[in-house]
């Protein structure tokens, strides 16, 4: 018999869309709460990165390499496939955010293309036909890649984004009508094989805590020790010799060696708040344990695995959180060293780093330490007036409508749904004192009382449900009072990273290294002023980017901030050119998503 190879090729559309890069969740499940029974990765490996054979949205080469994957999968029966997943991320399988491929267009990402290994028996011998899947992206969410069965060979390419790299993991997610089947995390000649393992040993992210250290002798009053009832992180893979200087001395750390986690110094709680010149301090009381410095009027208290500290009372986000690594506790270096008034520098070989804590550059006085302020994203409103007393009356609901800033709103729709018979209500409309009255028959029923405010702003409207400040139903025979206020206009913005290079000089990006600056132009949807908000990236619903953002017109610029690097302003786009700023708008979500209002951001990653 002869072997020979075509390609086939189904017509499709092809999609333009633009590609975006991060989705958030954990792998397990993501899709749906069960696992399909019948459906088994037989092996799921990544074997090369040297083919290029698809671009961001569809089959065509784009000068970048592609990761090439090999899918063997086995479907005891007849099944729908609704959708397959790529996720980079770390070796346990949680999400790294360098990145997502995916068939459809349910969240953002890139194409994965996928094309099936088909034997056919024909007269002249056997013929192996390789069937792209999908040309394009299914923009429609609920398109199927398709229906399968039996002993499957599938080669999956993933578009580079500037992640692909053979040292990075992998996750591959299967959608089906029954739930979703996902596999372990692979790597570069680490493939998972049948049965759900893999064929090398992934380390595991807990490990049993050893015996409380004694506690170290150079201080006057002893510490106790920590308290091995919060379990000690294991210490992270080993990565370069660090070397701490402070005020040209070197540190010498003992008993405990600093380390880089999750891009952020480690090191010994003691030996770095003596060495500053704090008096230390650490309290266990049984739940909560605390490490605490105090000099010259400054406090700095962190408790063990909690991202807020605190200094001089006031609460400070951090980076990386204390916590207690091999029965040793790590504090970010940091994060101590500039609120005790230093400057910190960063520099690295790859082998070696060098960290040096030195006096401010303008040294004509010294600064008082101020903890790094957390921005507020509303503004805090001045105290609200009462509502004018009403006195309920049977059959009779009633009450006022007003914004935050206690003024009235009128010719707002106000629903009195009858909870007796369904889909049965009665409207109101507020006056210009944001007063409304509805009569309600006379039935032995009670009613719910809800809103709608509609607002047009710079030319679109926005719409927002309110429920009233006492969701308590009424009783028709006896009344009542329901007054609302109108108090969140907030939507989100999701963040889409461009990778322009795969530097391998550069640190690995993480969303919580981006800060985004927001500066209102113009006043706000409820035509307040409004305030500049900066916030860092992280998980919002449906995506990564920032949330809680009050809805009006701003100024968006960026800034990547990975530790132990000087902050790099990065080019951003709204959908068009890259520039140094841009301003945005918040629009309907189009998807399945979020039901909040959306805006969208690109940042160029050198």
């Amino acid at each position: 018999m002869t072997k020979k190879s075509k390609t086939i090729i189904h017509s499709a559309a092809l999609s333009s869309v633009l590609a975006g890069v991060i989705a958030f969740g954990g792998i397990a499940a993501a899709f749906g709460e069960t696992v399909p029974t019948g459906v088994e990765i037989k092996e799921f490996s990544l074997l090369d990165t040297a083919t290029d054979v698809v671009g961001a949205a569809d089959f065509t080469p784009e000068g970048n390499k592609d990761g090439h994957f090999k899918l063997l999968l086995n479907l005891a029966n007849k099944t729908m496939i609704k959708s397959v997943v790529l996720r980079s991320t770390d070796d346990y399988g949680k999400d790294n955010y360098q990145g997502v491929w995916r068939t459809n267009r349910v969240t953002t990402g890139w194409l994965l293309g996928i094309v099936q290994d088909k034997t056919v028996v024909t007269p002249s011998g056997t013929t192996h036909e390789s069937e792209i899947i999908n040309p394009g992206f299914r923009k429609d969410v609920k398109e199927p890649v398709g229906e399968f069965e039996g002993n499957l060979t599938f080669d999956l390419y993933a578009s580079n984004n500037g992640t692909i790299k053979e040292t990075q993991s992998y996750v591959l997610e299967i959608e089906t009508p029954e739930g979703t089947v996902v596999s372990k995390p692979i790597k570069y000649k680490k493939p998972m094989t049948s049965g759900g393992t893999s064929s090398t040993s992934t380390p595991s992210p807990t490990t049993t805590p050893s015996p409380s250290p004694t506690p170290a002798p150079t201080i006057p009053t002893p510490i106790p020790s920590p308290n091995p009832s919060t379990p000690p992180v294991p210490a992270p893979t080993q990565g370069p010799t660090i070397h701490v200087w402070l005020l040209g001395q070197e540190l010498q750390f003992e008993d405990a060696k600093p380390i880089i986690k999750d891009g952020s110094t480690l090191v010994p709680f003691r030996k770095l708040f003596e060495s500053l010149g704090f008096s230390v301090n650490w309290v266990d009381n049984g739940t909560t344990q605390k490490a605490i410095g105090t000099k010259n009027g400054l406090t700095i208290e962190l408790t063990m695995n909690s991202s807020t500290a605190k200094v001089n009372g006031k609460d400070v986000s951090l980076t990386i959180p204390a916590q207690i690594i091999d029965n040793h506790t790590m504090v970010p270096l940091r994060f101590v060293a500039e609120n005790s008034g230093y400057q910190v520098t960063y520099a690295s070989d790859g082998t070696t780093a060098t960290i040096r804590i030195e006096e401010p550059t303008d040294t004509s006085s010294t600064p008082e330490p101020t903890p790094v302020p957390v921005p507020v994203p509303t503004p805090v409103p001045a105290p609200i007036p009462d509502f004018p007393k009403e006195t309920a009356e049977p059959y009779l609901a009633k009450g006022y409508v007003r914004d935050i800033q206690g003024h009235p709103l009128p010719d707002i729709v106000v629903y009195a749904d009858n909870t007796l018979l369904y889909d049965s209500n009665i409207i109101g409309v507020t006056d210009e004192n944001g007063h409304y009255e509805i009569e309600l028959p006379q039935l032995a029923t009670s009613w719910s009382m809800s809103a709608d405010i509609t607002k047009s702003f710079n030319g679109k409207k926005y719409k927002f449900h309110l429920e009233s400040d006492n969701e308590v139903p009424l009783t028709g025979s006896k009344g009542g009072v329901r007054n609302f206020t109108w108090t969140n206009f907030n939507g989100q913005i999701y963040i889409y990273p461009f990778f322009t290079s795969s530097d391998d000089s550069m640190p690995e990006f993480d969303l919580s290294d981006l800060e985004v600056t927001l500066t209102p132009v113009g006043p706000l949807l409820d035509g307040s002023t409004g305030q500049t908000i900066i916030k860092r990236g992280g998980p919002v619903i449906g995506g990564g980017g920032i949330d809680e953002i009050p809805i009006g017109k701003y100024k968006a610029t960026a800034r990547w901030m990975p530790e132990g690097y000087a902050p790099m302003p990065l080019p951003i786009s709204h959908g068009g050119a890259y520039s140094n700023s841009v301003e945005i708008e918040f629009r309907e979500p189009n998807g399945v998503n979020t039901s909040k209002y959306l805006s969208e951001l690109e940042v160029k990653i050198p």
